[in-house]
């Protein structure tokens, strides 16, 4: 699989939009020495102009403002300060990597040294820029132009050998201006920047530029833009931060984060904030997962809580109370906390001190830290409770495996393991067997074992579940495949089985997601275990459960922590899936209990009060019946917004008290609790389903689309006319971009920089050929065929077989194929009868009850007609409310909503479709009439609708105009807005 970026992302753009205008129109020169990056004038009045426009949200429309309380900056004058928050799994290394390409192209800067706080991190930047998936993606974009990454690592010196410059900083600052094409990107860590036997010693055997011999003093002559990844980690007392000021000289500093660093409790540091995506947004516009907060069963009454109250130095000893009695115990380092309680017998106090990252801790013998005020519970962190978290953790996860694999485009479902040490996974003797991967892969075991038990007995009911039972005996019969972790020690270790698997955590992310490996066997590769070396900066789109057994500590915070799998996942295709809910199943153990409520009141308490209402205005009319115009008229009336729609500050407490809408906060079901709040469910009325049953089983059966062969003449003819369609130009071509600059003071027009489309490397003609049939089934032969036509009249060079060719032949054949097919294909029942359905159990038994959100979003406390199928009024628009409402008349004997995806009608470009509505409408004396199937679309017109939607709505239509020839006395209507279901039923029934 490759890995496939998508363009156009409204968040992304949004954040490269505000961050390229900050230089709209400012001075910036090319007067100096070509090594270096075109001259900011810092002091051009501009640049504060454009940072105030931005942050008004007034420099392009639809922009967001930036809260007034965010609006802060330094007066630092020797450096230009940038900063953009987004949260994490919304795409700040795309967007700072695309931001690189744009201020190459508007600007002509060419020299960006990026900043990351750690080893992994630094990995993943590395592997996503130099990746040919992104090559490819910012190629179509941003054609002939390249990154040149330098990856700055330590250099080991050899013995009586001349110690070389280091190579990534040679190469980066020898790169000139010259190279038009060319953006320079210095890559280096936290550590690596402070070395200084690497970066501020001179006794190298060679100079740059004919003058430095140290790379501190090299760097500062680049005039670099430094991008500052994971900010948080970059305090401004920080030695690595006052090191970029004092010794690199960077022209502008633009930090990219989730969480920036906070000057004091509850106010953060940020300089010139131009964008604002907080976890609150992200969560409620769907641009990441939700999250579910797992934790095994309570613990028992007769569990202790204790609390590590004091720590001491001399002698180097710890505090415990016990919180039941209130009693303190001082263990000194060594001994055994059994005074607390004889529940503690085995655990003894290891280390007190520095550990890890925390400056004051004690570390227990079962690998447990605690701080200060920690509380923890005596069976909590034993063995058995470990083991319980593991089995809770192996269940979530083969629940969503199962799902995800079932896509038509699978998805690859990954779990994260925080643990407690290294030497817990990978054992002290060297043999990789440490108890605690010996104890997972034994549960491992037994988990795939009683799946498969299931598996096997649905496939006895005809599930199609085949693909899905051998991936999972590939699982058992190499349990450890299944399994490794990444330990800040490994980058030392000489296990070679070790070191493949750590690369491909780190840098492989795509034989990481990839369900099968080249030689086509499973790559079973999914249980990741890791002592938090995988924190900030690190992340994988499809980790669906992060099970944590050992704490964090205070230094990350909560959104931090789930922060590793909030990124939506990429099906086996390498596609982004959006406009699903997809969730995060995050398991802790009982101690923290209150982690979802801590982590929502986290997320709501980084939402500053609504300033500007605009776009808010169409969505809170509709809810109170009016219009946005007159909506507007009264708030402004009132004194409570301003004519840009900005919420008065001296009369706002009123405004949100009277307009509650407005309050903009994290969607209930973003972040659940599942052992506090159970997802809502409603009841399924027996006697009601009873009257559909017949109906309910004939559309759980199962059916596939069987098309029309297309003629081999005719399927010639489109690939010569895709192929004529000027999919791939020979000719080098060049465009002139003019810009504003100052020139002897005055601002004037210059001769852009040229941009050059250059040939791409070649494909080979029969891997060419094999890659088209893979993605369109074309034969090989009818496309040789095809392209030998139009060899005669139009030649075809080998220098035209090109990825980019491929990827544009694709595309156009498969937007062809699918307007093709819109009418040439038939439905056909399979002979299997459906087992468990969205409201039966495998048995055929009617459900008690269905999940809520199967149903509708919404529910309303109304009476509920006797003839619905189930007894709550749920709905997930105002047309379905009303249609619910009205549809208690003489006619129908019975109706209800379809659960969500139930029906799975297969739909000609792929994936299902399942109406909203089923009826059965009844004779005069009460026998079966008819069945009735709707389509609600709440919008007033058919071309409101978006194309994928129509098409659905039109393989509907075939469905179930099919079903009736067949003898199936079924009608399936779409309804807009403007159309009554009364006057629909009536109409239907007169037919």
């Amino acid at each position: 699989m490759e890995i496939q970026l998508k363009a156009g992302l409204k968040h992304q753009d949004n954040a490269l939009s505000a961050i390229n205008y900050v230089f709209n129109n400012v001075e910036i020169t090319t007067n100096n020495e070509i090594t270096q990056n075109p001259l900011i004038n810092l002091k051009d009045t501009q640049i504060e102009k454009n940072i105030e426009k931005i942050q008004a949200g007034k420099y392009v429309d639809g922009a967001r403002v930036i809260p007034s309380e965010l609006r802060t900056h330094t007066d630092n004058t020797d450096v230009l300060n940038i900063d953009a928050r987004m949260e994490t799994g919304t795409g700040k290394t795309y967007v700072y990597t695309k931001m690189m390409y744009e201020l190459h192209e508007l600007y002509g800067f060419n020299k960006f040294i990026i900043l990351v706080p750690s080893t992994p991190i630094r990995e993943g930047t590395s592997q996503f820029i130099s990746s040919e998936f992104a090559k490819k993606h910012f190629a179509d974009e941003y054609p002939n132009v390249r990154i040149n990454l330098n990856v700055l690592q330590a250099q080991k010196q050899i013995k009586n050998k001349k110690k070389m410059f280091p190579v990534a900083v040679s190469s980066y600052v020898r790169g000139t201006r010259l190279e038009k094409n060319t953006i320079n990107v210095l890559l280096i860590n936290n550590g690596m920047l402070l070395s200084k036997a690497t970066m501020e010693k001179s006794d190298y055997d060679q100079t740059l530029l004919g003058t430095y011999t140290q790379p501190y003093k090299a760097l500062e002559e680049t005039k670099s833009i430094v991008i500052i990844d994971e900010p948080h980690r970059f305090k401004r007392d920080n030695s690595a931060y006052k090191c970029i000021l004092d010794k690199i000289k960077p022209q502008a500093i633009i930090r990219f984060g989730a969480t920036f660093p906070e000057i004091k409790s509850g106010i953060k540091d940020y300089d010139n904030l131009i964008y604002n995506l907080g976890s609150c947004e992200a969560f409620n516009d769907r641009l990441v997962k939700g999250v579910e907060i797992n934790y095994p069963p309570e613990i028992g009454e007769e569990d202790i809580p204790v609390r590590l109250v004091e720590l001491i130095n001399s002698p180097k000893s710890a505090v415990f109370r016990n919180e039941t009695t209130k009693k303190r115990y001082t263990i000194e380092k060594g001994a055994s906390l059994s005074a607390v309680s004889e529940s503690f017998n085995n655990i003894f106090v290891t280390d007190i001190g520095k550990i890890d990252d925390f400056k004051k801790a004690v570390q227990l013998s079962n690998g447990q830290i605690l701080k200060k005020n920690d509380i923890f519970f005596s069976n909590v962190y034993s063995s058995t409770y470990q083991e319980l978290m593991i089995r809770f953790a192996l269940d979530e996860h083969f629940d969503k495996e199962k799902e995800n694999f079932l896509r038509r485009n699978k998805i690859k479902t990954l779990a994260l393991f925080f643990i407690d040490s290294r030497a817990s996974f990978r054992g002290t003797d060297g043999s990789n067997d440490g108890e605690l991967r010996l104890t997972f892969e034994r549960l491992l075991t037994e988990k795939l074992k009683s799946v498969i038990e299931k598996v096997d007995e649905e496939i006895k009911h005809g599930a199609a579940l085949t693909e899905y039972r051998a991936y999972l005996q590939a699982s058992l019969d190499n349990v450890r495949a299944t399994n490794d972790g990444y330990f800040s020690d490994d980058n030392d270790s000489s296990d070679e089985e070790i070191k493949d698997n750590v690369d491909m955590i780190l840098r492989d992310k795509t034989k990481l997601l990839a369900i099968k490996n080249d030689d086509g066997t499973y790559n079973t590769f999914r249980f990741i275990f890791s002592k938090w070396a995988l924190r900030e900066g690190w992340d994988n789109p499809n980790v669906f459960t992060i099970a944590k057994l050992r704490s964090s500590g205070s230094e990350i915070s909560k959104i931090q922590e789930v922060g590793r799998g909030l990124r939506l996942p990429v099906d086996e295709r390498g596609y982004r899936i959006e406009n699903e809910q997809f969730y995060l199943s995050y398991i802790i153990d009982y101690s923290e209990k209150d982690f979802a409520a801590n982590l929502i009141k986290e997320i709501n308490s980084e939402v500053i009060g609504v300033i500007n209402i605009k776009d808010m205005m169409k969505e809170v009319a509709e809810k109170r019946g009016t219009t946005e115009k007159k909506l507007f008229i009264e708030l402004y009336s009132e004194d409570y917004i301003d004519t840009d729609y900005n919420v008065l500050d001296e009369t706002r407490d009123k405004f949100f008290e009277e307009y509650p809408e407005f309050i903009k906060g994290l969607k209930k079901d973003k972040v659940v609790d599942k052992k506090k709040a159970k997802k809502p469910v409603v009841n399924v009325r027996a006697s009601k389903y009873a009257e559909l049953k017949e109906f309910w089983e004939l559309l759980n059966k199962k059916f596939y689309m069987q098309f029309e062969e297309i003629p081999e003449d005719e399927l010639q003819k489109v690939i010569i006319d895709i192929i004529g369609k000027g999919i791939y130009s020979p000719d080098i071509v060049t465009t002139v971009r003019q810009r504003a600059e100052v020139v002897d003071g005055e601002m004037t027009l210059v001769g852009g920089k040229r941009r050059s489309y250059a040939l791409e490397t070649r494909l080979p003609y029969n891997e060419f050929l094999k890659k088209v049939q893979r993605a369109t089934n074309i034969p090989i032969q009818t496309f040789h065929k095809a392209l030998v036509e139009y060899n005669k009249t139009v030649p075809v060079s080998s220098e035209w077989f090109t990825e980019s060719t491929l990827s544009k032949f694709i595309q156009l054949f498969t937007e062809w194929q699918r307007d093709y097919f819109i009418h040439r294909y038939k439905y056909k029942m399979l002979d299997v009868e459906a087992t468990e359905t969205a409201l039966t159990d495998a048995e055929g038994n009617v459900r008690d009850n269905i999940l809520q959100s199967d149903v509708g979003i919404f529910s309303a406390p109304d009476d509920i007609s006797d003839k619905f199928l189930y007894d709550k009024l749920i709905y997930d628009s105002p047309l379905e409310r009303t249609n619910i409402e009205n549809s208690d008349i003489s006619e129908v004997l019975v109706y209800g909503k379809i659960p969500r995806r139930s029906i799975k009608i297969p739909v000609c470009w792929g994936g299902t479709y399942s109406p909203d509505f089923m009826y059965v409408i009844k004779n005069s004396d009460g026998t079966i009439q008819y069945n009735f199937v709707i389509e609600t679309k709440d919008v007033s017109s058919n071309g409101s609708l978006r194309d994928d939607e129509k098409r659905k709505i039109l393989c509907g239509i075939e469905f179930f105009k099919q079903l009736k020839a067949e003898g199936y006395n079924v009608i399936f209507e779409e309804q807009l807005k403007t159309d009554n279901i009364v006057a629909m039923i009536k109409k239907s029934v007169a037919k």
